[in-house]
C-alpha cells in the first residue's frame, strides 16, 4: 500500500509499505480524507525535526477489517480517530495534563493518516474512535480533531458572556474558534494579513481588521470593550509583532492563549508588564480523546459552513504538491484523499 512520508527536509514522498497486521482488538480503516495540519508542515519543512517522520492525524476513514477480538459492528462504519491515547491512571491525566503524559506522546496510529490503510490500535479503539453520523459529510468531519484542539484550548481559559476576544491569526484552525467563541457569547475580532481570511471571518460574524494596521486592531478592540482591551487574545501564530500587538490589546488581568507556536520561537517581552498587569499566559498543545464527541456535536450543530475552509483537495499520489501548496500559504486548508 502507499504511504506519504517525509524522508528528507522539504520533501514528501509516496512510498510502498506493507499493510499493517492487526492485533486482536485493532481496526483497519481505509483513508477517505486527512487534513494537512501546521504540525505536519513543521515536521516536513523544519530541518531540526529528525527524519523520517510520520505524517497525518486529521483523519476520516472507513473501517474495512476488524481484529479477532474487536466488535464486528465497526465494519463498514465511517470513523474519526485521535492519534494519541493517554494513560488514564497517570499523574498527568488525573490533573488535566493528558497531552504531557508519556503514553500520550508514545502512542499513535500506524503508519499515519496519509496512507491507503490505517491500523487503529486497540487502545485507540477503546478511547478515541468515534462513528460518524450518516448525514455528516467527510469534508466537515475532517475538522473533528482540530476542532477538539480548539475546545481544549478554550477549556483552559475563562470566556464569559460579553467578553471580547482578539483572534490573532485567522487561518483554518483560527477560524474554528469563531463559532466556539460565539457560542460562549464573546465578541470576536479577527486579525490576519490575508484579505481572503478576513473576508471569511467577517462572513462568519467576526469583526475583521488587517494585522498590517496595528492601530486599527487596537482601536477595534477598545471600541468593542468599552476601552478596557480584550479579555482574551488567542495567538494561532506567534511573532514579535503579533506578541507586541497582543500585549497592547489585552486588558489588565486578561489572558494570552498561545495556541500555535513554531519550534525555536524566542521573543523578548516585558515580564514587568505581565506581572504588574496580572496577565495570564496559557498554552494549549493538543486535543484529548474525551473531546471528540463534543467536537462532533459542534460539527453537527454549527451554522457556519466549516467545509468552506477546504480550498484544495489532492489525491494521495500528489501529496508533495499538497504540502507545497499548504506551506506556500496558497490555501486556507488542504486535505488529501485516497484517490
Amino acid at each position: 500500500m502507499r504511504q506519504a512520508v517525509c524522508l528528507r527536509t522539504g520533501e514528501v514522498e509516496v512510498i510502498q509499505v506493507p499493510r499493517s497486521n492487526l492485533g486482536p482488538g485493532d481496526l483497519l480503516a481505509e483513508l477517505r480524507l486527512c487534513g494537512i495540519c501546521g504540525t505536519d508542515l513543521m515536521k516536513v519543512y523544519d530541518p531540526d525535526v529528525p527524519k523520517p517522520v510520520q505524517l497525518g492525524h486529521e483523519i476520516v476513514a472507513l473501517v474495512v477489517e476488524v481484529g479477532a477480538e474487536a466488535d464486528a459492528a465497526w465494519l463498514g462504519r465511517r470513523v474519526v480517530v485521535g492519534h494519541h491515547v493517554p494513560d488514564y491512571a497517570s499523574h498527568y491525566t488525573r490533573r488535566g495534563s493528558a497531552p504531557m503524559d508519556a503514553a500520550f506522546k508514545r502512542t499513535n496510529i500506524e503508519p499515519g493518516g496519509f496512507a491507503d490503510f490505517i491500523r487503529i490500535p486497540a487502545g485507540h479503539v477503546r478511547h478515541t474512535v468515534q462513528p460518524l453520523p450518516d448525514d455528516l459529510p467527510d469534508r466537515r468531519a475532517v475538522f473533528t480533531e482540530p476542532l477538539a484542539c480548539c475546545l481544549r484550548a478554550l477549556d483552559r481559559v475563562t470566556v464569559t458572556e460579553g467578553d471580547t476576544t482578539l483572534l490573532a491569526g485567522a487561518g483554518a484552525v483560527g477560524m474554528l474558534f469563531i463559532p466556539l467563541l460565539q457560542a460562549r457569547s464573546s465578541r470576536v475580532i479577527a486579525t490576519d494579513v490575508r484579505a481572503s481570511a478576513l473576508t471569511m471571518a467577517a462572513a462568519w460574524g467576526a469583526r475583521s481588521v488587517s494585522a498590517a494596521e496595528a492601530e486599527g486592531v487596537k482601536e477595534a478592540v477598545r471600541a468593542a470593550s468599552n476601552g478596557r482591551g480584550a479579555d482574551l487574545v488567542i495567538l494561532t501564530v506567534v511573532t514579535p509583532a503579533i506578541l507586541d500587538l497582543a500585549m497592547e490589546s489585552v486588558r489588565d488581568g486578561g489572558t494570552l492563549l498561545l495556541f500555535g507556536v513554531k519550534p525555536g520561537t524566542r521573543i523578548k517581552t516585558d515580564y514587568w508588564a505581565i506581572w504588574r498587569r496580572e496577565l495570564n499566559v496559557i498554552s494549549s498543545y493538543s486535543a484529548t480523546p474525551d473531546l471528540f464527541p463534543r467536537a462532533l456535536a459542534v460539527l453537527g450543530s454549527a451554522s457556519v459552513p466549516l467545509e468552506e475552509l477546504i480550498t484544495h483537495t489532492r489525491p494521495l499520489a500528489d501529496a508533495d504538491d499538497a504540502f507545497r501548496l499548504a506551506q506556500a500559504g496558497q490555501a486556507m486548508k488542504v486535505v488529501i484523499s485516497r484517490a
